[in-house]
């Protein structure tokens, strides 16, 4: 294999016209800017938790009032089913002693 031309312990002179402080400058002016763009995003975050906090609020609260319902609507209805029970019951009793039995036969019957 050739050997590449040159030495290879030239040393690396940078170029002396490059401006630091214009470098410096513009970092910083974009640091600025990500320092900016990351304090409006923690504000949005902060303004998301606390929607976040009342719409949970919201949730539990609209779920005790689905569960309270629920209660009374069984209550409704288990007392519905019980009236409609003792309705039957007054039917049969009263074909009963229509038929003439006796209120002891019937007592005895539904034992």
């Amino acid at each position: 294999m050739p050997r590449p031309k040159g030495s290879k312990n030239k040393k690396n002179i940078a170029a002396s016209n490059v401006d630091y402080a214009v470098q410096i400058a513009e970092k910083m002016s974009a640091r600025a800017d990500v320092d900016q763009q990351i304090q409006t995003k923690t504000d949005e975050i902060a303004t998301l938790k606390a929607e976040l906090k009342t719409l949970k609020a919201q949730a539990k609260s609209l779920d005790k009032e689905i569960d309270k319902l629920q209660a009374d609507q069984a209550a409704q209805e288990a007392a519905e089913a019980e009236a409609a029970k003792r309705a039957e019951l007054e039917d049969v009793l009263k074909k009963l002693m229509a038929d003439g039995m006796s209120a002891q036969e019937i007592l005895d019957k539904l034992q």
